[in-house]
């Protein structure tokens, strides 16, 4: 008897929030909101996909936050990072920063509402980029009792968060590919300790792995990899050792003949790619100031393709509105609208800039 009673009164709890939810303009009945809603950890950034709603002509926004995002308070402190549809899906996303983040999708169309699970992600997705190569390391070798050579090789952690790996070889180290590497060292360390043979010569690269081990194997000239071996001899009773020399970073030419300028110029980094730097140097990294102050001289060239200036006019305006610059804001987002790619964009931007102005 009570176990029926129990299972009424859940039947008219059910009920009466069913009658609840489809009174507020249609909240059941419309199909207004995406669903499965996904972000997915990838290498130096997050994969978002989501179902969309059936009408194809529908806009969605993006956001993410540091905390869940389930009221319309929490959208106006979260980052818009893009305003796309359906055939966009799905979306990758740049945070820049190290750290846990939340998602949320609405459709642009008067449908701001936020339902978790279905629009709003409730955990929170760890993300970690691509991590910067150390910028030098250096060589100390040390004479053991027993005769073996033992070196120590130190280099300045970017993050204790990080793991470094140290590859060897005998040949110039152009790539890793799969080589295994010969040691690996915590953040926490900074240095690496290597047993040496005489006379075999030994090349060296130092690598780094972020805390969610995705491992940066670029080699750069002059900062993680050696060009020259490092190689003890014994000659005549007495034992040598040649340190390896550091690739030199290159190093612009004061005098250039015409062919050089032109080689020069081709070299140059292109406007996209100076966008895309500033991006990831700065504007992902929350160093809003200095990224602007490269938009602001993006903005200022003659060559800018309408494109590129919509743009650059685009984070312009967002470094501006995180700045608390919001009619400053609105200017580069009035100028980014002018393209039509950017339209959607720019206008869901002024209309957040307008609410801190007003």
């Amino acid at each position: 008897m009570k176990i029926t009673s129990l299972v009424t009164s859940i039947c008219i709890f059910l009920f009466i929030a069913a009658a609840v939810l489809i009174g507020q303009e249609g909240l059941v009945t419309e199909n207004r909101f995406v669903t499965l809603i996904n972000p997915a950890y990838e290498e130096g950034y997050i994969s978002l996909s989501f179902e969309p709603v059936e009408d194809s002509a529908l806009r969605y926004r993006v956001y993410r936050s540091e905390k869940a995002i389930i009221s319309q308070s929490d959208i106006e402190f979260a980052t818009l990072i893009g305003e796309i549809d359906a055939g966009s899906i799905p979306i990758k996303d740049y945070p820049g920063v190290d750290g846990r983040y939340y998602y949320a999708v609405t459709v642009v169309e008067n449908f701001p509402d936020l339902i978790p699970y279905l629009n709003t992600t409730t955990n929170p997705i760890d993300f970690s980029p691509i991590p910067e190569v150390i910028d030098t390391f250096t060589i100390t070798p040390f004479d053991m009792e027993d005769g073996t050579h033992l070196l120590n090789i130190q280099f300045i952690p970017a993050s204790v968060d990080h793991t470094y790996n140290l590859y060897t070889s005998d040949n110039p180290i152009a790539e890793i590919g799969d080589t295994a590497p010969s040691a690996t060292a915590p953040g926490t360390s900074g240095f690496f300790e290597l047993m040496v043979e005489e006379n075999s010569p030994l090349f060296m690269a130092i690598t780094v792995i972020n805390r969610l081990g995705i491992e940066n194997r670029t080699l750069i000239p002059g900062r993680n990899v050696t060009a020259g071996p490092f190689l003890i001899e014994s000659k005549e009773g007495e034992t040598v050792m040649r340190k390896p020399e550091m690739a030199p970073a290159p190093q612009p030419t004061t005098v250039m003949d015409e062919e050089e300028e032109e080689a020069k110029e081709e070299a140059e980094p292109s406007v996209n790619e100076l966008i895309h730097q500033n991006l990831q140097n700065h504007f992902y990294r929350g160093n809003y100031k200095k990224a602007l102050s490269n938009f602001q001289t993006i903005l200022d060239r003659d060559d800018l393709t309408g494109e590129e200036r919509g743009f650059a006019a685009l984070y312009a305006g967002q470094c501006s509105f995180y700045l608390k610059e919001y009619e400053k804001a609105i200017k580069y987002f009035v100028l980014s609208k002018e393209v039509d790619n950017y339209r959607g964009m720019a206008d869901a931007w002024i209309e957040r800039s307008l609410d801190r102005v007003q």
